[in-house]
């Protein structure tokens, strides 16, 4: 028995990075977005500049505009939770409170933005892994930057 255990050792430590591969991979829709539409509230929202932000965090440049989240972290998180450890999967989900955002616009030219900061409610999509991987719609509330 002993030397049983002595040989699976070393299986489990080569599986052990694949399992984590496995978890990893089901999150990168949820980092993917997170990457290309949160602001961290480390900096004043107004430190945040539309061309700028569109060159660091690769946006997609086939839309006319795009949505960056200013706000916690977490609160981006949580939409897709009903219960604790409980998700909602591949559903569309209206946030139940207003969120900070930045939408940038392109210019003429297509290579600067033009900015307009305000709150909005967004509806989001919840992907098959149970997080927040797209944003579908926003019902704008007020524009001020």
């Amino acid at each position: 028995m002993a030397s049983f255990l002595k040989a699976l050792g070393p299986l489990l430590t080569l599986l052990f990075p694949l399992g984590g591969l496995l978890v990893d991979s089901q999150n990168l829709s949820w980092k993917e977005f997170m990457k290309q539409h949160y602001l961290s509230t480390s900096w004043k929202f107004s430190d945040y500049k539309c061309n700028d932000l569109m060159k660091q965090r690769e946006a997609p440049q086939d839309r006319n505009y795009h949505i960056f989240i200013y706000t916690f972290w977490h609160k981006i998180e949580h939409i897709c939770l009903r219960k604790w450890r409980d998700r909602y999967r591949n559903v569309y989900i209206w946030a139940q409170h207003p969120f900070k955002i930045l939408q940038c616009y392109q210019e003429g030219n297509q290579k600067s933005y033009r900015e307009h900061g305000g709150y909005s409610y967004i509806e989001f999509h919840c992907g098959m892994n149970g997080y927040v991987d797209g944003i579908e719609d926003i019902q704008l509330l007020d524009i001020k930057k």
